[in-house]
């Protein structure tokens, strides 16, 4: 029996060896915890619902180790996940605990906070809403906005129910037309930043805006009538009222001298009426001649 403690008292001393080599590495690395935030993973969201109003991006978590294990520990090697699979309609409250995170080993967690997270789930819903363009600027001087169009002039966008129900309309990013003064086209993404809205069949559309020159009408009077065709009769009255169309800074300046007005008679032409006509210009439209015709008498003659 003596020699069976002599021959393994060799073993006894290296397991006493071993065994005050561990407490000291255990009382020389001591436990600390500390608090993380940590990231809320959603699973198995339900494809007929809609996640509504404010949900929290983090928690906090609290955990315990080893110091040299949560030295190492950053927010991303743990992370919270709610299994949504079954979940129905409304506000629902899911509570979270330590099993919802994979800590690494010789690292527990010991509270989260809050301990709890409120959901609010609506129904999904869709409509084909209108798609407006959003312009700001102004155009050059002496122009306006004649026209405004946009493709796609509606498109079907998806949501939660409630949201779906008050959208009337969609807006595109501003497009802008400051000093333009002729057609402006530009790609602009459809605005749906504040809903949270989603839009099928892409997010972006064409907005064509049409500048042209501001036009006005003007009537003028006194503008003489001349003859043509080689007659050299009298026009009673020699002189009429003209209404012209155009850009307004060229309207504004016109005299009676800037319009041509004139019937056609042959010498041997009858007394009679004639219809007065206008030549056309580059610079206006002629959009009324008063009267419409004139009395034609060959000279000398008397009517």
């Amino acid at each position: 029996m003596a020699a069976f403690r002599v021959r393994h008292s060799g073993l006894k001393l290296l397991s006493l060896t071993v065994a005050t080599l561990l407490w000291l590495v255990v009382t020389g690395d001591p436990v600390v915890e500390r608090t993380l935030r940590v990231g809320i993973e959603l699973q198995r969201t339900p494809t007929d619902l809609e996640l509504v109003g404010a949900v929290p991006d983090t928690v906090a978590v609290r955990v315990r180790g080893p110091a040299s294990r949560l030295s190492d520990l950053s927010p991303g090697s743990l992370q919270v996940v709610i299994d949504l699979d079954g979940v129905r309609a409304g506000r629902r409250l899911f509570a979270l605990t330590p099993a919802q995170i994979a800590a690494p080993f010789g690292v527990e967690v010991t509270q989260i906070t809050p301990p709890a997270v409120p959901l609010v789930f609506e129904a999904t819903a869709w409509a084909l809403v209108p798609v407006r363009a959003r312009i700001e600027g102004s155009p050059a001087p002496g122009h306006s906005v004649a026209n405004v169009s946009v493709t796609p002039s509606q498109i079907r966008v998806d949501g939660p129910a409630s949201a779906i129900r008050e959208l009337s309309e969609l807006y595109t990013e501003p497009v802008s037309i400051e000093r333009s003064s002729s057609l402006v086209r530009d790609a602009v993404t459809i605005d749906t930043s504040d809903t949270g809205l989603r839009l099928s069949g892409g997010a972006t559309a064409v907005v064509t805006v049409t500048i042209a020159a501001d036009t006005t009408e003007r009537t003028l009077t006194g503008v003489p009538i001349g003859l043509r065709g080689g007659a050299t009769g009298r026009l009673d009255p020699a002189e009429a009222a003209v209404t012209v169309l155009g850009a307004a800074e060229v309207v504004r300046g016109l005299t009676p001298a800037d319009i041509t007005l004139f019937v056609d008679a042959a010498d041997d032409s009858p007394a009679r009426d004639l219809v007065v006509q206008a030549e056309s210009s580059t610079r206006f439209v002629v959009r009324a001649i008063r009267p419409a015709s004139v009395a034609y008498g060959r000279a000398g003659a008397r009517r």
